[in-house]
């Protein structure tokens, strides 16, 4: 006999509820990407970046340790043209590490695209993501990609729900994110002041407003996974 509704929820609840979350890295965002980016070309030998993701970062790897795959073919990337949404070229449980940042708000089936983070992962292996909640539209006025998703905390947790460990770390406060929003903010005051100046912001007005739930309206969130 199948399980009721109620049931079936209440355990998909307890699955979502697996994925850890991490603060700590609430307002240096930088400290987390060096850590992680430097625990892949460590520890992987085959590390998979989605839209070379990883940026200036992908310097650290090695030659011949990542390859870069993208939709689209631009002047100096991808080594592999796929679609991560139908993954055709690439290698199932090819890859023991993956990167994929501000990738699934671009795609346009994010629960296909992850499924197949999991398949492209071989056992044991550690997959980075960012996405975004709290932020503008930003597809390309091309259009060779567009914008389709924001996610939650929850629902990124649901998305990674097959994995074995899952540990998410929100990207700015509730007021920082609200300033992050304009197109002065981020440009003109917090590359000027850096990071700092957010946690200033989300204490100073989140006492005054007696708001306690700043982690839950975070401009983003990375998200740590092991298949």
């Amino acid at each position: 006999m199948s399980d009721s509704p109620v049931e079936s929820h209440a355990a998909m609840i307890r699955r979502i509820r697996r994925a850890k979350v991490d603060t700590s890295y609430l307002y240096d965002s930088e400290r987390l990407l060096d850590e992680k980016i430097e625990f892949l070309a460590k520890n992987c030998s085959r590390v998979l970046d989605f839209g070379r993701s990883s940026r200036e970062r992908f310097e650290r790897f090695h030659e011949g340790q990542a390859i870069t795959c993208d939709i689209n073919q631009y002047d100096d990337y991808p080594d592999v043209i796929d679609d991560l949404c139908d993954v055709r070229a690439l290698e199932w449980g090819g890859f023991d590490g993956i990167v994929c940042m501000a990738i699934l708000e671009h795609v346009y089936a994010p629960h296909l695209a992850v499924d197949n983070l999991h398949r492209l992962l071989e056992d044991g292996g550690h997959c980075l993501v960012y996405a975004p909640f709290l932020w503008r539209y930003h597809g390309a006025a091309d259009p060779s990609y567009l914008d389709y998703f924001r996610f939650s905390r929850d629902g990124l947790a649901y998305l990674f729900r097959d994995f074995s460990e899952v540990t998410i770390y929100p990207f700015r406060g509730r007021f920082s994110t609200l300033l992050n929003l304009t197109d002065f903010w981020k440009p003109k005051v917090e590359k000027r002041f850096g990071q700092g100046v957010n946690r200033f912001v989300d204490r100073v007005l989140g006492r005054l407003l007696r708001d306690r739930e700043q982690v839950r309206q975070a401009s983003g969130y990375f998200l740590w996974a092991r298949k």
